[in-house]
Protein backbone atom coordinates (compact mmCIF):
# COMPACT_ATOMS: atom_id res chain seq x y z
CA UNK A 1 0.00 0.00 0.00
CA UNK A 2 1.35 3.37 -0.70
CA UNK A 3 2.01 6.13 1.19
CA UNK A 4 -1.10 7.85 -0.07
CA UNK A 5 -3.56 5.49 0.26
CA UNK A 6 -2.49 5.05 3.60
CA UNK A 7 -3.06 8.80 4.52
CA UNK A 8 -6.18 8.89 2.78
CA UNK A 9 -7.60 5.41 4.69
CA UNK A 10 -6.27 6.79 7.52
CA UNK A 11 -8.24 10.47 7.56
CA UNK A 12 -11.58 8.29 6.20
CA UNK A 13 -11.14 6.49 8.96
CA UNK A 14 -10.62 9.22 12.14
CA UNK A 15 -13.25 11.02 10.31
CA UNK A 16 -15.74 8.03 10.07
CA UNK A 17 -14.75 7.94 13.96
CA UNK A 18 -15.55 11.27 15.24
CA UNK A 19 -18.84 11.23 13.30
CA UNK A 20 -19.74 7.99 14.85
CA UNK A 21 -20.85 6.82 11.45
CA UNK A 22 -18.63 3.24 10.27
CA UNK A 23 -16.38 3.80 7.20
CA UNK A 24 -17.11 2.36 3.87
CA UNK A 25 -14.80 -0.26 4.35
CA UNK A 26 -15.75 -1.31 7.83
CA UNK A 27 -17.06 -4.70 8.79
CA UNK A 28 -20.39 -2.98 9.99
CA UNK A 29 -21.99 -2.77 6.75
CA UNK A 30 -21.08 -6.62 5.96
CA UNK A 31 -22.69 -7.98 9.45
CA UNK A 32 -26.33 -8.28 10.33
CA UNK A 33 -27.68 -5.23 12.09
CA UNK A 34 -28.04 -5.39 15.59
CA UNK A 35 -25.88 -5.57 18.84
CA UNK A 36 -23.11 -8.59 19.11
CA UNK A 37 -23.72 -10.77 22.55
CA UNK A 38 -21.44 -13.12 23.93
CA UNK A 39 -23.19 -15.77 23.06
CA UNK A 40 -22.55 -14.79 19.13
CA UNK A 41 -26.03 -13.90 18.35
CA UNK A 42 -26.86 -10.59 17.40
CA UNK A 43 -29.56 -8.44 19.24
CA UNK A 44 -31.59 -5.90 17.88
CA UNK A 45 -35.24 -4.80 19.03
CA UNK A 46 -36.42 -7.18 16.31
CA UNK A 47 -34.68 -9.89 16.77
CA UNK A 48 -35.63 -9.42 20.70
CA UNK A 49 -39.14 -9.86 20.38
CA UNK A 50 -38.56 -13.42 18.76
CA UNK A 51 -38.03 -14.02 23.21
CA UNK A 52 -41.20 -14.73 24.13
CA UNK A 53 -40.72 -13.13 27.54
CA UNK A 54 -39.78 -10.08 25.85
CA UNK A 55 -42.59 -10.05 24.07
CA UNK A 56 -44.60 -10.76 27.08
CA UNK A 57 -43.65 -8.12 29.10
CA UNK A 58 -43.11 -5.54 26.72
CA UNK A 59 -47.62 -6.34 26.01
CA UNK A 60 -48.00 -6.56 29.63
CA UNK A 61 -46.59 -2.75 29.85
CA UNK A 62 -47.69 -1.70 26.96
CA UNK A 63 -51.27 -2.68 27.51
CA UNK A 64 -51.55 -1.33 31.27
CA UNK A 65 -49.95 2.02 30.22
CA UNK A 66 -52.66 2.06 27.16
CA UNK A 67 -55.93 1.12 29.32
CA UNK A 68 -54.91 3.62 32.41
CA UNK A 69 -56.72 7.03 31.84
CA UNK A 70 -54.92 10.28 31.35
CA UNK A 71 -56.12 13.47 31.99
CA UNK A 72 -55.48 17.07 32.74
CA UNK A 73 -56.52 18.24 36.42
CA UNK A 74 -55.41 21.14 38.22
CA UNK A 75 -55.16 22.40 41.89
CA UNK A 76 -57.59 24.62 43.47
CA UNK A 77 -56.70 27.09 46.20
CA UNK A 78 -58.21 24.97 48.76
CA UNK A 79 -55.68 21.98 47.83
CA UNK A 80 -57.83 19.87 46.13
CA UNK A 81 -57.61 18.41 42.90
CA UNK A 82 -60.36 18.41 39.65
CA UNK A 83 -60.68 17.72 36.07
CA UNK A 84 -60.21 20.62 33.68
CA UNK A 85 -62.56 19.11 31.03
CA UNK A 86 -62.33 22.35 28.72
CA UNK A 87 -58.27 22.04 28.51
CA UNK A 88 -57.38 21.60 24.62
CA UNK A 89 -55.10 19.00 25.97
CA UNK A 90 -58.03 17.06 27.59
CA UNK A 91 -59.09 15.25 24.34
CA UNK A 92 -55.59 14.43 22.81
CA UNK A 93 -54.45 12.59 25.88
CA UNK A 94 -58.07 11.06 27.20
CA UNK A 95 -60.11 10.33 23.44
CA UNK A 96 -57.96 10.89 20.19
CA UNK A 97 -54.47 12.00 20.00
CA UNK A 98 -54.57 11.75 16.20
CA UNK A 99 -57.04 10.83 13.57
CA UNK A 100 -55.61 7.00 13.07
CA UNK A 101 -55.36 6.03 16.36
CA UNK A 102 -57.23 6.23 19.98
CA UNK A 103 -55.70 7.29 23.21
CA UNK A 104 -55.12 3.12 24.00
CA UNK A 105 -53.12 2.87 20.63
CA UNK A 106 -50.97 5.45 21.18
CA UNK A 107 -50.00 5.16 24.33
CA UNK A 108 -48.84 1.44 24.08
CA UNK A 109 -47.30 2.51 20.53
CA UNK A 110 -45.10 4.79 22.39
CA UNK A 111 -44.62 2.69 25.33
CA UNK A 112 -43.76 -0.45 23.12
CA UNK A 113 -40.92 1.78 21.59
CA UNK A 114 -39.65 2.91 24.81
CA UNK A 115 -39.14 -0.18 25.79
CA UNK A 116 -37.28 -1.70 23.28
CA UNK A 117 -35.69 1.25 21.59
CA UNK A 118 -35.42 3.55 24.81
CA UNK A 119 -36.84 6.18 23.24
CA UNK A 120 -40.13 7.32 21.99
CA UNK A 121 -41.11 10.19 19.26
CA UNK A 122 -44.21 12.04 18.89
CA UNK A 123 -44.32 15.40 16.61
CA UNK A 124 -46.47 18.28 18.02
CA UNK A 125 -48.91 19.58 15.23
CA UNK A 126 -50.76 22.36 16.31
CA UNK A 127 -54.55 22.33 15.15
CA UNK A 128 -58.55 23.32 15.91
CA UNK A 129 -57.88 21.82 19.48
CA UNK A 130 -54.66 24.24 20.07
CA UNK A 131 -51.03 24.54 20.07
CA UNK A 132 -51.30 20.51 20.90
CA UNK A 133 -54.47 19.17 18.39
CA UNK A 134 -52.03 16.07 17.27
CA UNK A 135 -49.19 14.12 18.52
CA UNK A 136 -47.98 11.59 15.59
CA UNK A 137 -45.74 8.98 16.35
CA UNK A 138 -42.20 8.83 14.65
CA UNK A 139 -40.55 6.04 14.70
CA UNK A 140 -37.38 6.11 17.00
CA UNK A 141 -35.05 4.12 14.42
CA UNK A 142 -35.84 7.46 11.58
CA UNK A 143 -34.67 9.97 14.22
CA UNK A 144 -31.78 11.18 15.32
CA UNK A 145 -31.07 14.01 18.34
CA UNK A 146 -28.35 16.77 18.04
CA UNK A 147 -27.54 19.41 20.52
CA UNK A 148 -28.00 23.15 19.30
CA UNK A 149 -24.49 25.07 20.43
CA UNK A 150 -24.15 27.33 22.07
CA UNK A 151 -27.82 27.18 23.12
CA UNK A 152 -28.27 23.40 24.38
CA UNK A 153 -31.14 22.95 23.33
CA UNK A 154 -32.60 19.70 21.24
CA UNK A 155 -32.79 19.47 17.53
CA UNK A 156 -34.76 16.51 15.79
CA UNK A 157 -33.50 14.96 12.24
CA UNK A 158 -36.61 12.60 10.99
CA UNK A 159 -35.91 10.52 7.99
CA UNK A 160 -40.06 11.07 6.51
CA UNK A 161 -40.72 7.66 4.92
CA UNK A 162 -43.77 9.42 3.01
CA UNK A 163 -41.52 11.56 1.55
CA UNK A 164 -38.47 10.16 1.30
CA UNK A 165 -36.79 13.31 2.49
CA UNK A 166 -35.17 14.53 6.16
CA UNK A 167 -36.80 16.88 8.31
CA UNK A 168 -35.48 18.67 11.08
CA UNK A 169 -37.67 19.84 14.03
CA UNK A 170 -37.01 21.70 17.43
CA UNK A 171 -37.42 20.61 20.64
CA UNK A 172 -40.89 22.39 21.11
CA UNK A 173 -42.17 20.10 17.91
CA UNK A 174 -41.29 16.91 19.60
CA UNK A 175 -42.54 14.81 22.46
CA UNK A 176 -40.12 12.84 23.74
CA UNK A 177 -40.41 9.75 26.46
CA UNK A 178 -36.72 8.62 27.08
CA UNK A 179 -35.36 6.26 29.40
CA UNK A 180 -32.38 5.76 31.38
CA UNK A 181 -29.58 8.24 29.64
CA UNK A 182 -26.27 8.90 29.98
CA UNK A 183 -26.50 12.21 27.72
CA UNK A 184 -29.73 13.76 28.57
CA UNK A 185 -30.64 13.74 25.08
CA UNK A 186 -31.47 9.72 24.05
CA UNK A 187 -32.60 7.08 26.26
CA UNK A 188 -30.88 3.97 26.16
CA UNK A 189 -32.49 1.01 24.47
CA UNK A 190 -33.25 -2.42 27.02
CA UNK A 191 -32.09 -4.25 24.36
CA UNK A 192 -29.02 -3.24 23.99
CA UNK A 193 -27.94 -2.75 27.49
CA UNK A 194 -28.78 -6.74 28.11
CA UNK A 195 -27.73 -7.78 24.70
CA UNK A 196 -25.68 -10.58 26.21
CA UNK A 197 -29.03 -11.85 28.63
CA UNK A 198 -31.04 -11.75 25.24
CA UNK A 199 -28.63 -13.42 23.00
CA UNK A 200 -28.53 -16.69 25.42
CA UNK A 201 -32.16 -16.34 25.64
CA UNK A 202 -32.38 -16.69 21.66
CA UNK A 203 -29.23 -19.23 21.05
CA UNK A 204 -30.97 -21.57 23.56
CA UNK A 205 -34.76 -20.78 21.80
CA UNK A 206 -32.62 -21.24 18.80
CA UNK A 207 -30.91 -24.76 20.03
CA UNK A 208 -34.50 -26.28 21.25
CA UNK A 209 -35.41 -25.23 17.69
CA UNK A 210 -33.12 -27.27 15.44
CA UNK A 211 -33.61 -29.94 18.35
CA UNK A 212 -37.16 -30.36 17.36
CA UNK A 213 -36.65 -30.04 13.77
CA UNK A 214 -34.74 -33.00 14.08
CA UNK A 215 -38.27 -34.98 15.44
CA UNK A 216 -36.06 -34.41 19.11
CA UNK A 217 -34.30 -37.54 18.18
CA UNK A 218 -30.55 -37.86 19.45
CA UNK A 219 -28.02 -38.14 16.50
CA UNK A 220 -27.31 -41.46 15.63
CA UNK A 221 -23.49 -42.64 15.17
CA UNK A 222 -22.01 -45.43 12.22
CA UNK A 223 -19.75 -47.57 13.93
CA UNK A 224 -17.70 -50.33 11.81
CA UNK A 225 -17.74 -48.78 8.69
CA UNK A 226 -14.98 -49.59 6.08
CA UNK A 227 -15.08 -47.86 2.90
CA UNK A 228 -12.73 -47.87 0.42
CA UNK A 229 -12.59 -44.01 0.05
CA UNK A 230 -14.11 -40.77 1.11
CA UNK A 231 -16.79 -40.36 -1.56
CA UNK A 232 -18.45 -43.77 -0.62
CA UNK A 233 -18.82 -42.90 2.87
CA UNK A 234 -19.95 -39.41 2.04
CA UNK A 235 -23.08 -41.25 -0.78
CA UNK A 236 -23.38 -43.04 2.56
CA UNK A 237 -24.44 -40.41 4.56
CA UNK A 238 -26.27 -38.43 2.28
CA UNK A 239 -28.59 -41.93 1.32
CA UNK A 240 -29.07 -42.04 5.01
CA UNK A 241 -30.04 -38.70 5.38
CA UNK A 242 -32.33 -38.46 2.52
CA UNK A 243 -33.85 -42.03 3.03
CA UNK A 244 -34.69 -41.15 7.11
CA UNK A 245 -35.50 -37.16 7.43
CA UNK A 246 -38.39 -35.03 5.91
CA UNK A 247 -41.72 -37.12 4.25
CA UNK A 248 -39.08 -40.52 5.25
CA UNK A 249 -39.04 -40.05 8.91
CA UNK A 250 -39.98 -43.07 11.06
CA UNK A 251 -39.04 -45.55 7.90
CA UNK A 252 -36.61 -48.61 8.50
CA UNK A 253 -33.13 -48.99 7.20
CA UNK A 254 -31.05 -51.60 6.28
CA UNK A 255 -27.20 -51.02 6.98
CA UNK A 256 -24.41 -52.43 4.81
CA UNK A 257 -22.45 -55.67 6.13
CA UNK A 258 -20.46 -54.64 8.96
CA UNK A 259 -21.95 -51.10 9.95
CA UNK A 260 -23.82 -50.76 13.54
CA UNK A 261 -26.05 -47.92 14.58
CA UNK A 262 -25.25 -46.24 17.68
CA UNK A 263 -27.53 -43.36 19.03
CA UNK A 264 -25.88 -40.78 21.48
CA UNK A 265 -28.22 -40.28 24.73
CA UNK A 266 -29.04 -37.25 25.79
CA UNK A 267 -26.18 -35.47 27.37
CA UNK A 268 -26.39 -33.76 31.03
CA UNK A 269 -26.26 -30.30 29.35
CA UNK A 270 -29.15 -30.83 27.50
CA UNK A 271 -31.22 -32.50 30.71
CA UNK A 272 -30.42 -29.05 32.39
CA UNK A 273 -31.37 -27.02 28.76
CA UNK A 274 -35.15 -26.58 30.59
CA UNK A 275 -33.75 -25.35 33.62
CA UNK A 276 -31.16 -22.71 32.15
CA UNK A 277 -34.18 -21.75 29.92
CA UNK A 278 -36.36 -21.22 32.89
CA UNK A 279 -33.18 -18.98 34.47
CA UNK A 280 -33.48 -16.73 31.26
CA UNK A 281 -36.95 -16.18 31.66
CA UNK A 282 -36.83 -15.10 35.53
CA UNK A 283 -33.55 -12.86 34.48
CA UNK A 284 -35.67 -11.23 31.86
CA UNK A 285 -38.72 -10.52 33.78
CA UNK A 286 -36.49 -8.77 36.44
CA UNK A 287 -34.89 -6.46 33.37
CA UNK A 288 -38.32 -4.61 33.73
CA UNK A 289 -39.47 -5.79 36.11
CA UNK A 290 -42.58 -7.76 35.67
CA UNK A 291 -43.61 -10.47 38.33
CA UNK A 292 -42.93 -14.08 36.30
CA UNK A 293 -46.29 -15.33 37.18
CA UNK A 294 -47.53 -12.38 34.78
CA UNK A 295 -45.78 -14.19 31.72
CA UNK A 296 -46.53 -17.56 32.70
CA UNK A 297 -44.06 -18.37 34.69
CA UNK A 298 -45.03 -20.27 37.84
CA UNK A 299 -43.02 -19.97 40.89
CA UNK A 300 -43.75 -21.73 44.79
CA UNK A 301 -44.09 -18.62 45.88
CA UNK A 302 -46.48 -17.26 43.93
CA UNK A 303 -49.58 -18.80 45.18
CA UNK A 304 -53.23 -17.87 44.70
CA UNK A 305 -53.18 -16.13 48.39
CA UNK A 306 -50.13 -13.69 47.20
CA UNK A 307 -51.07 -13.17 43.56
CA UNK A 308 -52.81 -9.58 44.83
CA UNK A 309 -49.59 -8.77 46.60
CA UNK A 310 -47.45 -9.57 43.47
CA UNK A 311 -50.04 -7.52 41.38
CA UNK A 312 -49.76 -4.29 43.57
CA UNK A 313 -45.71 -5.17 43.41
CA UNK A 314 -46.31 -4.70 39.31
CA UNK A 315 -48.18 -1.71 40.07
CA UNK A 316 -45.76 -0.04 42.22
CA UNK A 317 -42.79 -1.13 40.81
CA UNK A 318 -42.96 -1.65 37.12
CA UNK A 319 -46.21 0.93 36.14
CA UNK A 320 -45.80 3.55 38.32
CA UNK A 321 -42.39 4.51 37.72
CA UNK A 322 -43.21 4.70 33.75
CA UNK A 323 -46.26 7.28 33.99
CA UNK A 324 -44.27 9.43 36.03
CA UNK A 325 -41.84 9.56 33.21
CA UNK A 326 -45.19 10.11 31.46
CA UNK A 327 -46.42 12.71 33.27
CA UNK A 328 -43.54 14.54 33.39
CA UNK A 329 -42.74 14.95 30.44
CA UNK A 330 -46.25 15.85 29.22
CA UNK A 331 -45.69 18.51 32.08
CA UNK A 332 -42.40 19.98 29.99
CA UNK A 333 -43.32 19.25 26.38
CA UNK A 334 -47.57 20.10 26.21
CA UNK A 335 -48.26 22.14 28.82
CA UNK A 336 -47.57 25.43 29.24
CA UNK A 337 -49.03 26.78 32.17
CA UNK A 338 -47.96 25.30 35.52
CA UNK A 339 -51.41 25.32 36.99
CA UNK A 340 -52.39 22.42 35.07
CA UNK A 341 -50.82 18.86 35.05
CA UNK A 342 -51.72 15.04 33.41
CA UNK A 343 -52.49 12.52 35.53
CA UNK A 344 -52.76 8.74 35.34
CA UNK A 345 -55.68 6.75 37.15
CA UNK A 346 -54.34 3.70 38.68
CA UNK A 347 -56.97 2.65 40.16
CA UNK A 348 -58.25 -0.06 38.34
CA UNK A 349 -54.63 -1.45 38.72
CA UNK A 350 -54.48 -1.04 42.40
CA UNK A 351 -58.10 -3.07 43.19
CA UNK A 352 -57.75 -6.05 45.35
CA UNK A 353 -60.52 -8.84 45.46
CA UNK A 354 -64.08 -7.88 45.90
CA UNK A 355 -64.46 -8.33 50.33
CA UNK A 356 -61.43 -6.81 50.70
CA UNK A 357 -62.14 -3.26 49.07
CA UNK A 358 -65.87 -3.45 50.54
CA UNK A 359 -63.82 -3.76 53.85
CA UNK A 360 -61.44 -0.83 53.14
CA UNK A 361 -64.44 1.02 51.95
CA UNK A 362 -66.60 0.65 54.70
CA UNK A 363 -63.53 1.65 57.14
CA UNK A 364 -62.92 4.79 55.10
CA UNK A 365 -66.22 6.17 55.26
CA UNK A 366 -66.29 5.28 58.60
CA UNK A 367 -64.00 7.60 59.66
CA UNK A 368 -65.38 9.95 58.14
CA UNK A 369 -62.18 10.35 54.99
CA UNK A 370 -63.56 9.53 52.30
CA UNK A 371 -67.78 9.92 50.79
CA UNK A 372 -70.27 7.67 49.46
CA UNK A 373 -70.03 9.18 46.17
CA UNK A 374 -66.04 9.27 46.30
CA UNK A 375 -66.48 5.22 46.84
CA UNK A 376 -68.96 4.90 43.96
CA UNK A 377 -66.67 6.91 41.37
CA UNK A 378 -63.93 4.36 42.40
CA UNK A 379 -66.26 1.55 41.70
CA UNK A 380 -67.26 3.37 38.36
CA UNK A 381 -70.78 4.14 39.61
CA UNK A 382 -72.93 7.52 39.57
CA UNK A 383 -73.15 9.44 42.34
CA UNK A 384 -76.24 9.08 44.75
CA UNK A 385 -79.45 11.00 43.88
CA UNK A 386 -79.93 14.44 45.37
CA UNK A 387 -76.87 14.68 46.49
CA UNK A 388 -76.59 12.68 49.52
CA UNK A 389 -73.61 10.44 49.19
CA UNK A 390 -71.44 13.54 48.77
CA UNK A 391 -71.55 14.27 52.56
CA UNK A 392 -68.90 12.55 55.22
CA UNK A 393 -69.96 11.24 58.49
CA UNK A 394 -68.59 10.65 61.79
CA UNK A 395 -67.62 7.80 63.17
CA UNK A 396 -69.06 7.53 66.59
CA UNK A 397 -72.79 7.84 65.62
CA UNK A 398 -72.42 8.72 61.82
CA UNK A 399 -74.24 11.56 61.49
CA UNK A 400 -72.86 14.07 58.88
CA UNK A 401 -69.87 16.30 60.15
CA UNK A 402 -71.39 19.38 59.18
CA UNK A 403 -74.03 19.16 61.56
CA UNK A 404 -74.01 19.68 65.17
CA UNK A 405 -74.19 17.73 67.91
CA UNK A 406 -76.67 15.62 69.12
CA UNK A 407 -78.90 17.01 71.77
CA UNK A 408 -77.84 13.92 74.24
CA UNK A 409 -74.61 15.99 74.25
CA UNK A 410 -75.65 19.58 75.13
CA UNK A 411 -75.27 20.54 78.63
CA UNK A 412 -78.00 19.32 81.26
CA UNK A 413 -79.27 21.46 83.63
CA UNK A 414 -77.31 21.92 87.02
CA UNK A 415 -77.26 24.32 89.53
CA UNK A 416 -74.46 26.00 87.56
CA UNK A 417 -76.23 26.27 84.47
CA UNK A 418 -79.87 26.63 85.80
CA UNK A 419 -80.44 29.99 83.51
CA UNK A 420 -79.36 28.16 80.21
CA UNK A 421 -81.92 27.73 78.09
CA UNK A 422 -81.23 26.93 74.51
CA UNK A 423 -84.00 28.92 72.73
CA UNK A 424 -81.92 32.02 74.43
CA UNK A 425 -79.80 33.84 71.78
CA UNK A 426 -76.96 35.81 73.37
CA UNK A 427 -78.75 38.84 73.50
CA UNK A 428 -81.67 37.30 75.45
CA UNK A 429 -84.00 40.02 73.30
CA UNK A 430 -85.82 40.89 70.46
CA UNK A 431 -86.03 37.24 69.17
CA UNK A 432 -88.48 35.62 71.36
CA UNK A 433 -92.26 36.59 72.06
CA UNK A 434 -94.22 36.38 74.53
CA UNK A 435 -96.05 33.28 74.13
CA UNK A 436 -92.16 31.98 74.11
CA UNK A 437 -91.85 31.66 70.51
CA UNK A 438 -89.73 33.10 68.17
CA UNK A 439 -90.50 36.21 66.16
CA UNK A 440 -90.50 35.13 62.53
CA UNK A 441 -90.69 38.54 61.07
CA UNK A 442 -87.63 39.27 62.95
CA UNK A 443 -85.66 36.36 62.46
CA UNK A 444 -86.41 36.88 58.51
CA UNK A 445 -85.46 40.26 58.26
CA UNK A 446 -82.02 38.96 60.58
CA UNK A 447 -81.43 36.20 57.38
CA UNK A 448 -82.19 38.81 55.17
CA UNK A 449 -79.63 41.23 55.94
CA UNK A 450 -76.99 38.61 56.35
CA UNK A 451 -78.48 37.11 52.91
CA UNK A 452 -77.92 40.38 50.93
CA UNK A 453 -74.37 40.93 52.74
CA UNK A 454 -72.76 37.85 51.48
CA UNK A 455 -74.61 37.45 48.13
CA UNK A 456 -73.19 41.14 47.13
CA UNK A 457 -69.41 40.10 48.36
CA UNK A 458 -70.08 36.94 46.00
CA UNK A 459 -71.32 39.18 42.86
CA UNK A 460 -68.89 41.81 43.72
CA UNK A 461 -65.92 39.09 43.63
CA UNK A 462 -67.16 37.47 40.56
CA UNK A 463 -67.91 40.71 38.15
CA UNK A 464 -64.27 42.07 38.84
CA UNK A 465 -63.12 38.45 37.87
CA UNK A 466 -65.11 38.64 35.03
CA UNK A 467 -64.00 42.77 33.75
CA UNK A 468 -60.80 40.73 33.90
CA UNK A 469 -60.84 37.70 32.03
CA UNK A 470 -62.71 40.25 29.04
CA UNK A 471 -59.55 42.65 29.12
CA UNK A 472 -57.47 39.41 28.18
CA UNK A 473 -59.62 37.56 25.99
CA UNK A 474 -59.79 34.50 28.10
CA UNK A 475 -61.43 31.43 26.35
CA UNK A 476 -64.97 30.00 26.21
CA UNK A 477 -63.10 27.29 28.56
CA UNK A 478 -61.57 29.47 31.17
CA UNK A 479 -64.63 31.31 31.98
CA UNK A 480 -66.45 28.26 32.92
CA UNK A 481 -63.42 26.87 34.80
CA UNK A 482 -63.88 30.36 36.45
CA UNK A 483 -67.46 29.53 37.18
CA UNK A 484 -67.04 26.61 38.47
CA UNK A 485 -64.43 27.67 41.08
CA UNK A 486 -67.58 31.04 41.53
CA UNK A 487 -69.93 27.95 42.45
CA UNK A 488 -67.85 26.30 45.47
CA UNK A 489 -66.85 29.93 46.58
CA UNK A 490 -70.43 30.84 46.57
CA UNK A 491 -72.03 28.01 47.88
CA UNK A 492 -69.76 27.70 51.00
CA UNK A 493 -70.37 31.95 52.06
CA UNK A 494 -73.81 31.60 51.06
CA UNK A 495 -74.51 27.61 53.12
CA UNK A 496 -76.68 26.79 49.80
CA UNK A 497 -78.87 23.36 49.74
CA UNK A 498 -77.83 21.20 46.64
CA UNK A 499 -81.05 21.96 45.10
CA UNK A 500 -79.98 25.40 45.31
CA UNK A 501 -76.71 24.57 44.28
CA UNK A 502 -77.68 23.02 41.05
CA UNK A 503 -80.43 25.98 40.39
CA UNK A 504 -76.73 28.43 40.64
CA UNK A 505 -75.02 26.23 38.62
CA UNK A 506 -77.10 26.67 35.09
CA UNK A 507 -77.12 30.19 35.60
CA UNK A 508 -73.73 30.75 35.88
CA UNK A 509 -73.18 28.35 32.69
CA UNK A 510 -75.68 30.28 31.55
CA UNK A 511 -73.69 33.43 31.73
CA UNK A 512 -70.27 31.71 30.59
CA UNK A 513 -71.75 31.10 27.38
CA UNK A 514 -73.46 34.52 27.06
CA UNK A 515 -69.82 36.33 28.00
CA UNK A 516 -68.27 33.91 25.59
CA UNK A 517 -70.61 34.36 22.64
CA UNK A 518 -69.30 37.66 22.86
CA UNK A 519 -65.80 37.23 23.11
CA UNK A 520 -65.96 34.98 19.85
CA UNK A 521 -67.08 37.87 17.68
CA UNK A 522 -65.11 40.46 19.48
CA UNK A 523 -67.59 42.44 20.95
CA UNK A 524 -65.94 43.13 24.08
CA UNK A 525 -68.48 46.22 24.76
CA UNK A 526 -71.98 43.91 25.30
CA UNK A 527 -69.86 41.87 27.21
CA UNK A 528 -68.87 44.63 29.47
CA UNK A 529 -72.61 45.57 29.33
CA UNK A 530 -73.60 42.40 30.21
CA UNK A 531 -71.18 42.30 33.32
CA UNK A 532 -72.58 45.67 34.23
CA UNK A 533 -76.41 44.57 34.36
CA UNK A 534 -75.28 41.21 36.53
CA UNK A 535 -73.58 44.01 39.05
CA UNK A 536 -76.83 45.81 39.38
CA UNK A 537 -79.58 43.12 39.32
CA UNK A 538 -77.54 39.93 40.91
CA UNK A 539 -77.20 40.77 45.03
CA UNK A 540 -80.84 41.08 45.72
CA UNK A 541 -81.96 38.00 43.08
CA UNK A 542 -78.71 36.03 44.89
CA UNK A 543 -79.76 37.03 48.68
CA UNK A 544 -83.67 35.32 47.34
CA UNK A 545 -82.50 32.35 46.33
CA UNK A 546 -80.84 32.13 49.82
CA UNK A 547 -83.96 33.17 51.64
CA UNK A 548 -86.16 30.95 49.17
CA UNK A 549 -88.25 33.93 47.74
CA UNK A 550 -86.63 33.51 44.46
CA UNK A 551 -85.43 30.40 42.91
Amino acid sequence: MSLIQSLSRGAFALRADVTGTPAAWDDYWYSPIGFSSAAGVRVNPDSAKRVATLLACVNIIGRNAGMTPCKVMTEAPDGSKRLVTGHPLYDVLYSRPNPQQTAFEFKQMMQGHLELRGNAYAEIIPGPRGAVDQLVPLHPDRVHVERIKPSGKLRYRYDDPLTDKTRYMVQEEVFHLRNYSDDGMVGQSTVAMACDTLGIALAQQDYVARYAKNDARPPIVFEGGKFRTKSAEDEFLDSWQRGHTGEHRGKSGVLPPGITAKVLGVTPADQQLLDSRKFSRIEICSLFPVPPHMIGETEKTATYASVEQFNIFFAVQCILSRFVLWEQAIQRDLITSPRYFAKFFMGALLRGDTASRYAAYHQAIGDGWMSQDEVRALEDMNPMPNGWGRYYWRPANWIRIDQNAAPSALPEKTSETDDYDPGETETGEGDIGADGQANDTSVRMHLKALATSAADRCVRKEVAALRKMVERDASGYQIEEFYDEQLRFASSVLALTVDRQTALRQQYYGRAEEIASHLAVGDKGAALDYIDRLAAKEPLRLAGVVTGETR
